[in-house]
């Protein structure tokens, strides 16, 4: 039973890093210029993608995936580092 609720808040911590980081890593709210319009019709036409929108949240997608990934890496190390600082040294 530990077990399920460790992986559960493991899954739900990267669930929330994810959800963080596609609320900050985007320029939505922004509109883009008209020369960031025409770099992502270029790219997006050098990999044959005719949906230049959808090509764009794709990659924001994967970005923000890649982002968490390392968050939670970074943090999941950072926790066990702290536990092994906290354990009681026992004297043999």
């Amino acid at each position: 039973m530990a077990t399920l609720v460790r992986g559960l808040c493991k899954a739900c911590l990267f669930i929330g890093l994810f959800l963080v980081s596609m609320r900050f890593i985007h320029t939505y709210p922004l509109p883009m210029t008209t020369q960031q319009q025409q770099r992502l019709i270029e790219i997006s036409s050098v990999f044959g993608v005719q949906d230049t929108e959808g090509f764009y949240l794709s990659v924001v997608a994967i970005a923000n995936v890649l982002i968490a990934s390392i968050e939670y890496r970074l943090i999941t190390k950072t926790w066990r580092r702290y536990r092994e600082k906290r354990k009681p040294h026992r004297l043999s």
